[in-house]
């Protein structure tokens, strides 16, 4: 076949799946876009991948008319931002991009596109994010009053739901990111696809400043939510950075005890999963002591070198 002709069938057939998408998101009243964001991406990657992002424009362009056509506006801002993501990731493939500066860009992106549409929904759709706030507040407090526990009032609940709603967006954001990478890999490498090889999961390691700014983060998070600032921007600010922070150390605390029960106790996985949930929920300040230990410290390093001392954190 042509190789032009064969661009054009590549590129109807992905718009057919993306308007096939939209006719399911319709028919679920738009409860699919919320909950499968994710799928979204992925015919734009197809494409890019084969085809590059110069020549993937021309379907980018299509699928946003077709959109237009049988979307919401909102479903519209949904469709660019998710296919503009595939695109990108899909020219990383082509280009042999390494792996993970694609997934560093997808999850910027997609924070981004997160972030944003959370203030397109206050602006345009109706989304009262004050009434949002006062509802997770009384949530927050009758939840404490059940378990007979005092909030003192030196905390602002509004400032610290705000800035958990804020967190969470940005989570979402990242997490849909990670799930378009997974499923793009996955589908690509099936369809024979070339992909460079992923890095393996141990291997994965931050660069040891940003754990002593993590732990800064989350100790300036800490102090505020006793000690508010009069800058309310500041204070929000500064609130939602810090409690970034320490998720990130939360995050590798989890994934410290998952590398040393797999290295060390490779049986017992799924208990050391568990067990790291738990810990999350019942005791976060000694994950954030972990995870900061796992980045700043040559625990890693001994654990994949297979040190016979590598419980000895240094």
């Amino acid at each position: 076949m042509n190789n032009n002709v064969r661009r054009i069938t590549d590129g109807a057939m992905m718009t057919a799946i993306v308007g096939a998408l939209l006719l399911i998101n319709r028919q679920f009243a738009g409860l699919f876009e919320e909950s499968f964001l994710f799928l979204f991406p992925l015919p734009m990657v197809f494409y890019s991948a084969k085809y590059g992002m110069k020549s993937s424009w021309i379907v980018l362009v299509a699928i946003l008319l077709l959109t237009i056509v049988i979307g919401t506006p909102q479903t519209l801002f949904y469709v660019a931002s998710e296919s503009l993501i595939g695109m990108i990731y899909g020219g990383g493939i082509y280009k042999g991009t390494d792996s993970r500066k694609l997934v560093v860009i997808t999850m910027v992106i997609s924070v981004f596109a997160s972030v944003i549409s959370m203030i397109i929904y206050a602006q345009f759709f109706g989304y009262n994010i004050v009434e949002e706030v006062g509802r997770w507040k009384n949530i927050l407090i009758q939840a404490a009053a059940s378990q007979g526990i005092v909030i003192p009032d030196s905390i602002n609940l509004n400032q610290y739901v705000m800035t958990v709603l804020i967190v969470a967006t940005i989570l979402t954001g990242i997490l849909q990111a990670f799930i378009t990478h997974v499923l793009a890999r996955t589908l690509l490498k099936r369809f024979h696809y070339h992909v460079e090889p992923a890095t393996p999961f141990f291997k994965y390691f931050p660069p040891v400043w940003s754990g002593y700014l993590a732990f800064f983060g989350t100790c300036v998070y800490f102090y505020l939510a006793t000690r508010p600032l009069e800058n309310e921007l500041l204070q929000n600010t500064l609130m939602v950075i810090g409690m970034c922070g320490a998720v990130y150390l939360t995050i590798y605390g989890m994934i410290a005890i998952l590398v040393y029960t797999s290295v060390r106790m490779p049986k017992i996985k799924i208990l050391a999963l568990l067990l790291s949930f738990f810990l999350v929920i019942g005791m976060p300040m000694l994950m954030i002591t972990i995870g900061f230990l796992y980045i700043t410290t040559s625990w890693h390093k001994r654990l994949l070198e297979g040190d016979a001392h590598a419980t000895r954190i240094e």
